[in-house]
C-alpha cells in the first residue's frame, strides 16, 4: 500500500462525523442544507464517503463555528474554497517558491462587498480571518490513523495491501512536505 491510498481512504458518513467531532445529522446538513460540497450528489440513495480533504474541510467549518460564525456562514466561506488540504500541499516554501504569508498552509477569509466571507486577502482589507491548516491536520490525523488501522485490520479490509506500510509512507510524505513548506529539514 502506498501513501496515495491512505490519502484517498474513504470513510462512511457516520465514521467521518465521529472523526471530526460532529453528529451524522450535522454532516448531512453540510451536504444538503449548507451545500459545503457543491459537486457532490444529493438526495436519498447516494452513498456518501469522505476522504482526508473533505474531513479537513469539515474541521475548518467546525473551527469557524467555534470562532463565532453561524453554520451557514462557515459553509459559505469554505464552499468554493480550495480547502485546508490544498493549502497544506501548495502553500509555503518549495521549488522556486516563497510563501505568500508568514505561515504556510493558511486560508484567509474576508468579507466581499456583498457581506459574504470569501477566501481572499489584500492590503486594503481591514479584517481577515485566518485558518491554520497544519494544526487542523495535526489534531485530526491521530483519529484518522486509528480508524484506518481499525478498518485495515478487519477480515475484509476496504483496500488491498499492508496498512502499516501505507501509513508509514503517508506520514513520511507529510513530514517531507511539512519540512519543504516550512523551509526546514525533515
Amino acid at each position: 500500500m502506498d501513501a496515495k491510498q491512505i490519502e484517498t481512504w474513504a470513510f462512511a458518513r457516520s465514521d467521518a462525523a465521529a472523526l471530526v467531532g460532529m453528529t451524522s445529522g450535522q454532516v448531512g446538513n453540510y451536504l444538503t442544507r449548507y451545500d459545503l460540497f457543491p459537486a457532490r450528489p444529493k438526495g436519498k440513495g447516494h452513498h456518501v464517503s469522505f476522504k482526508l480533504p473533505e474531513l479537513l474541510k469539515l474541521c475548518a467549518v467546525k473551527a469557524l463555528i467555534q470562532l463565532g460564525f453561524t453554520p451557514e456562514q462557515a459553509a459559505g466561506a469554505l464552499r468554493r474554497s480550495r480547502g485546508p488540504y490544498s493549502a497544506m500541499l501548495n502553500d509555503g516554501y518549495g521549488d522556486k517558491q516563497e510563501p505568500l504569508y508568514t505561515f504556510p498552509g493558511t486560508l484567509f477569509f474576508s468579507r466581499n462587498p456583498d457581506g459574504h466571507f470569501v477566501e481572499a486577502d489584500s492590503a486594503d482589507t481591514q479584517v481577515s480571518i485566518q485558518i491554520r491548516c497544519w494544526p487542523l491536520f495535526d489534531e485530526l490525523w491521530p483519529r484518522v490513523r486509528a480508524q484506518i488501522e481499525k478498518e485495515g485490520a478487519s477480515d475484509r479490509p476496504p483496500y488491498p495491501g499492508n496498512v502499516t506500510e501505507g501509513i508509514a509512507a503517508f506520514e513520511k510524505r507529510i513530514a517531507d512536505l511539512r519540512a519543504l513548506r516550512w523551509n526546514e529539514e525533515a
